[in-house]
């Protein structure tokens, strides 16, 4: 054949390719995607691809088949599935993550968890796969998603917003690979945890939120009874943060006020151990398994909720769960229609004493006036200022949280909640030196103490004020007492132990300030706060001449709190003393890179003019010479 011969056939032989017009349609798209999959395979390769087989045959198939979706294609560790629905392929993401959790409630390592990602939009459609821009955005969604969790984008969250079961978490804007601008990223969930179902929330509804919550801390009540001869910590809780899930940002300060004052009223119950809002709150906006929160924070049940607000109405959902098992324990959902929140701390007390037979201490005075409703009433001010006053300390937050409280007292000067809460923020910011607080900042704290407590004399938070003024005005020992009586109103008022501790080591007492400040860390030991209870802890060991201990209790606390000079300080001479002349030197060339004004003459001046005055024993001023030694050794000129 030849050339001329094969290029005419080669031509001839040539089929023109026929274009289609692309088939385009609107859709949900649901990615999946097995998290740690290459580390699964290495550790056991025909274990988990059988395991994986079997959990899509028996759970993750029928569950999109239920909601009709599509399997448009899969991969061994990812699937990519169409809906016609937003709404079917939210429920069926949430359903899926529920039902691979369910089975492997016993499983303890080597789970097969899912990130779930979920969007809506326009996609390219042919007989083996689908394309286009909504895809790729699905594809980030998954990858920000954290494990047995589904994120969805903007457009599903406004599609599905508001229909029944359904909650969402904002979590912010993300910029993306390949995006050129930020999406919007939601975590969803049912209105319930996820270690619930949706399906097996009861529908009833009862006429008081109050005894919404009283039977829930009953429950718990009745449960930690059951338990508590094995277990001295069988009784304990933590209150996660109740989720706002009415769509109104606005009334955030309202779910986490409302928290607080959850806590407050658990810890009255007797023999209770109830972790505290400030650790609590650590867990806002996020979606973490009840087990793991168990494991972290040393309690046997979570108590969790959702709160949907409409002008003086709410609607709560509540739910017990055991952090052993992960499982539900009780859950219900109400309606609040009621004028104060009086009758909520009525139906409280009143329930929770009745069902667990035991004399509860005294009751609150229902002494602020006002409704539910956010009109700035004086009880919508008192919450605001909660709200605000709670979680992460900043000058802005207790600013604010002080304006609210004013006004609270202003409208309802009979509240001793609120006369308790501007005492506790004005002399916070003192403490802190934010907003320009001097003198009078104390002044007016005393005054409105004297205020809460002349209404009512068993105000844990109006004692809580009282004992830093008196410790500001250099009264140890009276500030010790004051620390004693909230603890005694109060035994899970975390940070009261913490101050209890700084008073005792003040006063020359540095192992029961050392006990103190545990117990601080042991209530709440994710706390805003948490640097500063290492960091009295790390000083009662370093001046009982603990130095290891001391040393490692004040290497935590630089970790949280790096920009003070003082505790870095001890850190370098407890490293000294305990022999670790390596870290030493590292702590030692980290103090003198930031604080560079502070030489050996600098520290010496400081206690001599300032905190030696405050030492009023003679073991406590004794303490400052192993400190001066230390940093010698550690080479501080």
């Amino acid at each position: 054949m030849t050339g001329k011969e094969s290029r005419e056939i080669g031509k001839s032989d040539r089929t023109p390719i026929q274009l289609f017009p692309l088939q385009r349609r609107l859709a949900a798209v649901m990615l999946a995607d097995v998290v740690g999959y290459s580390r699964l395979m290495s550790h056991d390769e025909e274990g988990t691809h059988r395991r994986i087989a079997v959990y899509m045959r028996e759970a993750i198939d029928p569950t999109i088949a239920e909601y009709g979706g599509r399997l448009v294609r899969s991969m061994g560790d990812s699937m990519l599935v169409e809906f016609g629905s937003a709404l079917d392929a939210v429920r069926c993401g949430l359903d899926i993550q529920q039902r691979l959790a369910d089975r492997q409630s016993d499983v303890q390592d080597n789970r097969v968890q899912l990130r779930i990602g979920i969007n809506t939009g326009d996609i390219i459609v042919d007989n083996r796969d689908i394309y286009g821009h909504s895809v790729n955005i699905t594809a980030r969604l998954e990858t920000l998603a954290p494990a047995g969790t589904v994120c969805v984008s903007q457009s599903i969250y406004d599609q599905t917003r508001g229909q029944p079961g359904l909650c969402f978490v904002d979590k912010g804007l993300h910029r993306v690979k390949n995006i050129d601008y930020p999406i919007r990223v939601f975590e969803a969930g049912y209105g319930m945890a996820s270690t619930v179902s949706r399906r097996r929330i009861p529908r009833r509804y009862i006429a008081a939120i109050g005894a919404a919550f009283a039977v829930a801390i009953a429950a718990f009540g009745v449960y930690a009874a059951i338990y508590s001869g094995t277990n001295a910590r069988e009784n304990s809780i933590i209150v996660l943060p109740f989720r706002n899930i009415g769509g109104n940002a606005d009334d955030e300060y309202f779910a986490d006020a409302i928290t607080d004052d959850l806590t407050t009223d658990l810890s009255r119950l007797p023999r209770a151990f109830v972790i505290s809002s400030a650790t609590a709150l650590t867990y806002k906006g996020k979606v973490t398994d009840a087990r793991t929160i168990g494991r972290d924070n040393g309690v046997r049940y979570v108590l969790e909720g959702t709160i949907r607000r409409s002008g003086g109405t709410a609607q709560v959902n509540v739910q017990l769960v055991d952090t052993a098992t992960g499982a539900g324990i009780w859950a219900e959902r109400f309606r609040y229609d009621s004028t104060s929140l009086a009758d909520l701390e009525d139906s409280i007390t009143g329930r929770i004493g009745a069902s667990l037979r035991v004399s509860l201490q005294k009751p609150r005075k229902h002494d602020t006036v006002g409704t539910l409703a956010a009109d700035r009433n004086p009880l919508d001010e008192r919450l605001h200022a909660v709200a605000f006053f709670v979680g992460t300390p900043t000058p802005e937050k207790f600013l604010a949280a002080r304006l609210h409280a004013e006004a609270s007292v202003k409208g309802s000067p009979d509240s001793a909640e609120s006369w308790s809460l501007l005492g506790r923020i004005l002399i916070a910011e003192h403490l802190s030196f934010w907003n320009n607080a001097g003198p009078e900042h104390v002044n007016r704290a005393d005054d409105a103490v004297k205020r809460a407590l002349a209404i009512d004399p068993a105000n844990a938070g109006a004692h809580m004020a009282a004992g830093n003024i008196l410790h500001v005005r250099g009264d140890y020992a009276g500030a010790l007492a004051a620390f004693d009586k909230v603890i005694e109103l109060d035994p899970n008022f975390a940070i009261a132990y913490a101050q209890k501790s700084r008073e005792l080591l003040y006063l020359g007492r540095p192992a029961e300030a050392a006990a103190a400040a545990e117990q601080a860390i042991r209530r709440s030991p994710n706390d805003p706060q948490i640097g500063f209870f290492y960091w009295v802890h790390g000083r009662a060991s370093f001046f009982e001449g603990k130095y290891e201990e001391a040393a490692d209790w004040l290497e935590k606390s630089v970790q949280f709190h790096s920009h003070h000079w003082y505790n870095r300080a001890y850190l370098i001479s407890a490293s000294a003393l305990a022999g670790r002349q390596s870290a030493a030197a590292k702590h030692l060339a980290e103090f003198q890179q930031n604080f560079q004004q502070y030489t050996m003459q600098k520290i010496k001046q400081q206690y001599a003019v300032s905190e030696g005055a405050r030492f009023s024993s003679s073991v406590a001023q004794a303490a400052t010479e192993p400190l001066f030694r230390g940093l010698t050794m550690a080479g501080l000129q």
